[in-house]
Protein backbone atom coordinates (compact mmCIF):
# COMPACT_ATOMS: atom_id res chain seq x y z
CA UNK A 1 0.00 0.00 0.00
CA UNK A 2 1.60 3.50 -0.61
CA UNK A 3 1.03 6.47 1.91
CA UNK A 4 -1.11 8.17 -0.94
CA UNK A 5 -4.29 5.16 -0.29
CA UNK A 6 -3.56 5.91 3.28
CA UNK A 7 -4.32 9.27 3.14
CA UNK A 8 -7.20 8.20 0.95
CA UNK A 9 -8.97 6.26 3.35
CA UNK A 10 -11.07 7.67 6.41
CA UNK A 11 -9.39 5.97 9.32
CA UNK A 12 -6.80 7.40 11.59
CA UNK A 13 -3.18 6.48 10.46
CA UNK A 14 -0.38 4.94 12.75
CA UNK A 15 3.13 5.50 11.43
CA UNK A 16 5.73 3.77 13.85
CA UNK A 17 9.49 5.93 13.43
CA UNK A 18 11.70 2.71 13.84
CA UNK A 19 14.66 2.98 15.86
CA UNK A 20 16.97 1.57 13.69
CA UNK A 21 16.49 0.69 9.83
CA UNK A 22 15.73 -3.03 9.67
CA UNK A 23 13.53 -5.57 8.80
CA UNK A 24 13.08 -6.99 12.07
CA UNK A 25 11.90 -3.68 13.39
CA UNK A 26 9.97 -3.51 10.32
CA UNK A 27 8.20 -6.74 10.88
CA UNK A 28 7.60 -5.98 14.41
CA UNK A 29 5.86 -2.39 13.44
CA UNK A 30 3.14 -3.61 10.92
CA UNK A 31 2.69 -7.24 13.19
CA UNK A 32 1.54 -4.90 16.13
CA UNK A 33 -0.25 -2.33 13.83
CA UNK A 34 1.33 0.21 12.31
CA UNK A 35 0.26 1.76 9.24
CA UNK A 36 3.61 2.73 7.83
CA UNK A 37 7.10 2.55 8.80
CA UNK A 38 9.48 5.17 8.58
CA UNK A 39 13.40 5.01 8.27
CA UNK A 40 16.30 7.49 8.51
CA UNK A 41 19.24 8.19 6.51
CA UNK A 42 21.47 11.08 6.72
CA UNK A 43 21.08 12.08 10.11
CA UNK A 44 21.98 11.87 13.93
CA UNK A 45 18.28 11.16 15.84
CA UNK A 46 17.74 13.84 18.54
CA UNK A 47 16.62 11.73 21.13
CA UNK A 48 18.31 8.00 20.37
CA UNK A 49 20.95 10.01 19.39
CA UNK A 50 22.26 7.43 17.60
CA UNK A 51 23.96 7.96 13.75
CA UNK A 52 21.78 6.96 11.03
CA UNK A 53 23.71 5.44 7.55
CA UNK A 54 23.55 6.64 3.84
CA UNK A 55 21.35 5.26 1.25
CA UNK A 56 23.71 3.60 -0.15
CA UNK A 57 23.92 1.15 3.13
CA UNK A 58 20.16 0.99 4.09
CA UNK A 59 19.12 0.76 0.13
CA UNK A 60 19.40 -3.46 0.73
CA UNK A 61 17.46 -3.06 3.84
CA UNK A 62 14.00 -1.23 2.29
CA UNK A 63 14.44 -3.46 -0.72
CA UNK A 64 13.89 -6.34 1.78
CA UNK A 65 11.07 -4.74 3.29
CA UNK A 66 9.42 -4.20 0.19
CA UNK A 67 9.73 -8.11 -1.13
CA UNK A 68 9.21 -9.58 2.47
CA UNK A 69 6.79 -7.02 3.70
CA UNK A 70 5.60 -4.64 1.11
CA UNK A 71 4.15 -2.32 3.61
CA UNK A 72 3.78 1.01 3.49
CA UNK A 73 7.31 2.92 3.54
CA UNK A 74 8.62 6.15 3.88
CA UNK A 75 12.05 8.02 4.66
CA UNK A 76 13.62 10.65 6.42
CA UNK A 77 16.40 11.17 3.60
CA UNK A 78 18.48 13.70 6.07
CA UNK A 79 19.20 16.77 7.69
CA UNK A 80 21.63 19.02 7.15
CA UNK A 81 23.07 16.32 4.51
CA UNK A 82 20.68 15.45 2.31
CA UNK A 83 20.07 12.94 -0.09
CA UNK A 84 20.71 13.13 -3.83
CA UNK A 85 18.29 13.47 -6.44
CA UNK A 86 19.63 10.46 -7.55
CA UNK A 87 19.12 8.58 -4.64
CA UNK A 88 15.38 10.31 -4.22
CA UNK A 89 14.54 8.34 -7.54
CA UNK A 90 15.94 5.30 -6.51
CA UNK A 91 14.49 5.24 -3.05
CA UNK A 92 11.16 5.54 -5.02
CA UNK A 93 12.15 2.62 -7.07
CA UNK A 94 12.68 0.31 -4.00
CA UNK A 95 9.42 0.68 -2.94
CA UNK A 96 9.52 3.70 -0.34
CA UNK A 97 6.32 5.69 -1.30
CA UNK A 98 6.63 8.95 0.89
CA UNK A 99 9.63 10.88 2.72
CA UNK A 100 9.41 13.26 5.64
CA UNK A 101 11.56 16.32 6.42
CA UNK A 102 11.89 19.00 7.94
CA UNK A 103 11.11 22.59 5.71
CA UNK A 104 14.69 24.14 7.32
CA UNK A 105 16.40 21.49 5.24
CA UNK A 106 14.04 20.26 2.35
CA UNK A 107 15.81 21.44 -0.99
CA UNK A 108 14.17 22.28 -3.88
CA UNK A 109 14.21 19.24 -6.04
CA UNK A 110 12.65 17.62 -3.17
CA UNK A 111 9.54 18.96 -4.03
CA UNK A 112 9.66 17.18 -7.58
CA UNK A 113 9.71 13.93 -6.49
CA UNK A 114 6.64 11.77 -7.20
CA UNK A 115 6.83 10.11 -3.68
CA UNK A 116 3.97 11.68 -1.22
CA UNK A 117 5.55 14.74 0.62
CA UNK A 118 5.65 15.12 4.18
CA UNK A 119 6.99 18.12 5.27
CA UNK A 120 7.98 18.64 8.81
CA UNK A 121 7.19 22.35 10.93
CA UNK A 122 10.20 22.68 13.60
CA UNK A 123 9.74 24.66 16.80
CA UNK A 124 11.15 27.85 14.80
CA UNK A 125 8.24 27.79 12.62
CA UNK A 126 5.58 30.69 12.45
CA UNK A 127 2.11 30.47 11.53
CA UNK A 128 2.12 33.05 8.35
CA UNK A 129 3.99 29.30 6.97
CA UNK A 130 1.16 27.09 7.38
CA UNK A 131 -0.77 28.30 4.50
CA UNK A 132 2.28 28.22 1.97
CA UNK A 133 2.92 24.61 2.32
CA UNK A 134 0.01 23.51 0.23
CA UNK A 135 2.18 25.43 -2.20
CA UNK A 136 4.95 23.48 -2.05
CA UNK A 137 2.55 20.75 -3.47
CA UNK A 138 2.73 18.94 0.04
CA UNK A 139 0.68 16.15 0.67
CA UNK A 140 1.08 15.99 4.80
CA UNK A 141 2.06 18.39 7.65
CA UNK A 142 4.59 16.78 10.54
CA UNK A 143 3.80 19.13 12.91
CA UNK A 144 7.07 19.04 14.93
CA UNK A 145 6.56 22.01 16.96
CA UNK A 146 7.99 21.14 20.69
CA UNK A 147 11.45 22.83 21.27
CA UNK A 148 14.12 19.95 22.07
CA UNK A 149 14.45 21.36 25.48
CA UNK A 150 11.34 20.45 26.41
CA UNK A 151 10.97 16.57 24.56
CA UNK A 152 9.60 13.65 26.79
CA UNK A 153 8.05 15.90 29.15
CA UNK A 154 4.21 15.66 29.80
CA UNK A 155 1.49 16.86 26.82
CA UNK A 156 -0.25 20.20 28.05
CA UNK A 157 -2.88 22.74 27.38
CA UNK A 158 -0.29 25.26 25.49
CA UNK A 159 0.66 22.52 23.05
CA UNK A 160 -2.80 21.19 22.17
CA UNK A 161 -3.61 25.49 21.68
CA UNK A 162 -0.31 25.74 19.16
CA UNK A 163 -1.15 22.31 17.24
CA UNK A 164 -4.84 23.66 16.97
CA UNK A 165 -3.86 26.76 15.47
CA UNK A 166 -1.89 24.85 12.56
CA UNK A 167 -4.58 22.13 11.88
CA UNK A 168 -6.96 25.28 11.64
CA UNK A 169 -5.21 27.20 8.74
CA UNK A 170 -4.47 24.05 6.36
CA UNK A 171 -6.77 21.24 4.78
CA UNK A 172 -3.96 19.09 4.31
CA UNK A 173 -3.45 16.13 6.54
CA UNK A 174 -1.54 16.94 9.78
CA UNK A 175 0.41 14.46 12.00
CA UNK A 176 1.88 14.69 15.42
CA UNK A 177 5.42 13.04 15.97
CA UNK A 178 5.90 11.62 19.52
CA UNK A 179 7.83 14.79 20.60
CA UNK A 180 6.14 14.27 24.08
CA UNK A 181 5.48 11.00 26.05
CA UNK A 182 2.02 11.31 24.79
CA UNK A 183 0.15 8.39 27.17
CA UNK A 184 -2.73 6.12 25.24
CA UNK A 185 -5.21 8.04 27.44
CA UNK A 186 -4.71 11.16 25.19
CA UNK A 187 -4.67 9.82 22.11
CA UNK A 188 -8.74 10.39 21.57
CA UNK A 189 -8.06 14.09 22.80
CA UNK A 190 -5.73 14.63 19.92
CA UNK A 191 -7.70 12.90 17.28
CA UNK A 192 -10.25 15.35 17.99
CA UNK A 193 -8.30 17.81 17.53
CA UNK A 194 -8.11 17.27 14.19
CA UNK A 195 -5.01 15.32 13.66
CA UNK A 196 -5.13 12.86 10.67
CA UNK A 197 -2.68 10.44 12.62
CA UNK A 198 0.23 9.86 15.07
CA UNK A 199 3.75 8.99 14.03
CA UNK A 200 5.46 7.45 17.33
CA UNK A 201 8.93 6.89 18.17
CA UNK A 202 11.52 6.39 20.86
CA UNK A 203 10.59 9.20 22.89
CA UNK A 204 7.29 6.93 23.77
CA UNK A 205 8.11 3.55 22.17
CA UNK A 206 11.91 2.76 23.76
CA UNK A 207 14.58 1.28 21.36
CA UNK A 208 15.02 -2.04 22.03
CA UNK A 209 12.49 -4.44 20.21
CA UNK A 210 10.29 -5.85 23.35
CA UNK A 211 9.17 -2.26 24.38
CA UNK A 212 9.24 -1.09 20.35
CA UNK A 213 6.65 -3.74 19.52
CA UNK A 214 4.45 -3.36 22.48
CA UNK A 215 4.35 0.20 21.78
CA UNK A 216 3.39 0.12 18.59
CA UNK A 217 0.64 -2.25 19.91
CA UNK A 218 -0.84 -0.05 22.36
CA UNK A 219 -1.06 2.39 19.92
CA UNK A 220 -2.72 0.92 17.51
CA UNK A 221 -5.61 -0.30 19.53
CA UNK A 222 -6.65 2.60 21.11
CA UNK A 223 -6.23 4.70 17.61
CA UNK A 224 -7.97 2.06 15.89
CA UNK A 225 -10.49 1.65 18.19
Amino acid sequence: MKFSDLLNSKESILVASLPENSVEYAKAAIENGADAIKLHVNLKHRVTGKVHETWTKVREVARAIKSELDCCTGIVPGAETMAGSGEIEDMEACGLSFFDVYIDYCPVYLLKSSMSKMLALNYTYTPSMVKGLAKLNADAIEISIIDPSDYGSSLRAMDLLRYSEIIEQTDLPCFLPTQKKISNSEIKTLVDLGFRGLIIGPIVTGSDLISFSKAVRSFSEVLKS
